[in-house]
């Protein structure tokens, strides 16, 4: 296993420093530190443990575990020695929560880390993420990596599977992609690649905003993000957004014309609040305009006459 540092070691509690299973914060574990005395150490300790307490607080600061000072302070003012306060600093469930894959580790048989190797390693998968530009909120807390650090996936592993979803890159539409590189970055399609289910509420909706940009597009329309995200939110696919699109580019040119001609504001912009959205004064003013047109051609069938006049508000 890659992660552990002697896979046939016995499984044990997980010490606050690399000395192994059990292994005193500091100092020496079978001596107790004297109560309270002199020396002029902050509450009510003697120098030497001030000098004790310090070295215990910077470790856990490193951890994060700051919270755990007033409970590291009781400890030393209660007089109790330096392998007892690791034991029952382990014990905590701000510990335990920091440090929760080893306890998984310890079920699935393997050697639970110490907090520098636990640490080491979450640094090194918190450098994949932000090398391959990784969006912020994906993989970037101590939880986010439990999983991995629980079944032993080593930095080289997930390494391979950034470069894995970078490569996948040059697989995606050209126009989906471009588009999606005009609003984000390469580093949120690589987080989407690199792990979909987690990447979902994140970056799906970017993915389908791109997508729908790319549909647009294609039907000679434009979209811009504010728009896209807004169909995107709606469930609206590229599918849907093609065929929509392709109505509204059409509703936009032939109404559009019949604007100019009898008066009215609807043009490529109103085309789509319709079809998307069922916009009420558009389609008033659409059907108007045909009315119009059917009346100056003695009822004959017009430009707009095959448009969305039989559909439902918002359908496409």
């Amino acid at each position: 296993m890659v992660l552990s540092r002697n896979p046939g070691a016995p499984s044990g509690p997980s010490p606050l420093t690399s000395g192994g299973p059990n292994a005193p914060v500091i100092g020496n574990p079978n001596t107790s530190a004297p109560p309270g005395g002199g020396g002029g150490g902050g509450g009510g300790l003697s120098a030497a443990q001030e000098n004790a307490y310090q070295a215990i607080l910077a470790l856990l600061k490193q951890y994060g575990l700051e919270s755990l000072a007033p409970a590291l302070l009781g400890m030393f003012q209660d007089g109790l020695s330096e392998a007892e306060i690791n034991l029952r600093i382990q014990d905590t469930d701000e510990y335990k929560t920091r440090f929760a894959a080893n306890e998984q580790r310890r079920k699935n048989g393997l050697p639970v880390l110490s907090p520098a190797e636990y640490l080491s390693v979450e640094r090194s998968y918190r450098e994949i993420m932000s090398t391959a530009g990784l969006p912020y909120g994906f993989y970037d807390e101590p939880s986010d990596f439990e999983a991995w650090i629980a079944n032993d996936v080593s930095p080289t592993e997930i390494q391979g599977r950034v470069r894995v979803a970078s490569e996948a890159l040059n697989s995606l539409d050209e126009t989906a992609l471009a588009s999606f590189r005009e609003f984000y970055s390469d580093g949120d399609i690589v987080a989407y690649m690199l792990d979909r289910e987690r990447a979902v509420p994140i970056l799906e909706r970017q993915w389908r905003a791109a997508q729908i940009t790319s549909a647009a597009r294609s039907a000679g329309l434009d979209s811009e993000q504010a728009l896209s995200e807004r169909l995107a939110d709606m469930g609206v696919d590229r599918g849907t957004a093609q065929q929509g699109f392709g109505t509204a580019a059409h509703l936009g040119e032939t109404v559009g014309r019949l604007s100019q001609v009898y008066g009215g504001d609807y043009d490529q912009d109103e085309a789509v609040d319709e079809v998307f959205f069922g916009d009420s004064g558009a389609r008033r003013t659409r059907k108007r305009l045909a009315s119009q047109e059917r009346a100056q051609f003695g009822g004959s069938s017009g430009a707009a006459t095959q448009s969305l006049s039989t559909r439902k508000a918002g359908q496409v």
